[in-house]
């Protein structure tokens, strides 16, 4: 379906093909799930206000009902600009170097030599192509046939379309499993985490970068944070609760850090200042600002280092 067919269709909260009631935690099996926030969609214009809980023993942040993938099939825009190959000079690349804007940088551990790889949810192939360069054996998978295709033809690129399940990769094949804010879009991630274990190598390394709900700016923003991201961010994790997840799939974490940028609080602010308007969260004279892009940005690394940052990254190794 297309994105303006989604909008015609509506929300549809009630409607059990797109939504599902969650009685318990996807990721503890909690029954004390508290209805804690409504918000809107400020980045796709997804219509409806989205009723969020939080499960009283794990702390996930759950939109309930939670979303099909019936309906996350439509609520990407065509526009989505992960999807999209982006065009750049090396000039732009030094001067965003020279300032600290490197916003899409992410903190991959290090390896002492090149091996075998998959990047889960690798969007238009651009982070997976920087580790082909480097001599990795790579293969992406992305849902999107569109995003993959241009993975394809602007990169040479091996990705499979689907979710990982569908890809049926080998047992024990990946040196490096890594998923960049992919792992917040997924309504199954304990059944994800378990296929992951499966074809990671025994001495493997699994990335994951996703959202931290316990940051700063999530408490002071509440349903205006920027990565709250209903409806395509199903679930959001505080680091006690993705560290509970993956020591209960047969992982230990070994390191977590923060990796944030300036959404965190000029993007938020934006929508709150768009929040009886309708406007987009990138439409506003906040937002528009280089100035302040550059100042936030560097400002959005002070909750890093007190470990309150807006986006967390998770390294850990099979048991």
């Amino acid at each position: 379906m297309a994105k303006d067919d989604a909008s015609r269709a509506g929300a549809g909260l009630m409607n059990s093909k797109l939504f599902t009631r969650l009685d318990r935690c996807i990721i503890c099996g909690s029954d004390r799930l508290k209805a804690v926030m409504e918000a809107r969609d400020p980045h796709y214009g997804n219509p409806g206000r989205f009723p969020i809980d939080e499960c009283q023993e794990c702390q996930a942040g759950l939109l309930n009902p939670m979303p099909t993938l019936a309906y996350l099939a439509t609520a990407y825009p065509t526009t989505y600009s992960v999807y999209l190959i982006t065009h750049t000079t090396p000039l732009k690349e030094f001067i965003r170097a020279a300032l600290g804007f490197v916003t899409e940088a992410t903190g991959d551990p290090k390896f002492a030599k090149p091996g075998r790889m998959v990047d889960v949810g690798c969007a238009n192939g651009d982070a997976l192509a920087k580790f082909r360069r480097m001599g990795w054996d790579t293969v992406g998978v992305e849902i999107s046939e569109q995003a993959a295709e241009a993975a394809r033809s602007a990169h040479g690129l091996d990705v499979r379309v689907g979710t990982l399940h569908d890809a049926a990769l080998p047992d024990a094949d990946f040196d490096y499993v890594r998923l960049n804010h992919c792992f917040e879009h997924i309504i199954n991630p304990r059944e994800v985490l378990a296929e992951l274990r499966r074809i990671i190598k025994p001495d493997g390394t699994l990335f994951i970068g996703v959202p931290n709900r316990a940051g700063w700016a999530a408490k002071l923003f509440g349903p205006h944070w920027w990565n709250l991201g209903p409806p395509v961010h199903p679930v959001n994790y505080t680091p006690a609760t993705l560290r509970r997840l993956l020591d209960e799939t047969g992982f230990r974490t070994v390191r977590v850090q923060y990796n944030s940028n300036f959404a965190s609080w000029l993007g938020s602010l934006q929508i709150y200042l768009n929040r009886d308007n309708g406007r987009s969260s990138s439409d506003g004279w906040v937002m528009r600002n280089p100035v302040f892009k550059i100042l936030a940005h560097w400002g959005s690394k002070i909750p890093d280092l007190f470990g309150k940052g807006d986006c967390m990254e998770i390294i850990a190794k099979p048991r």
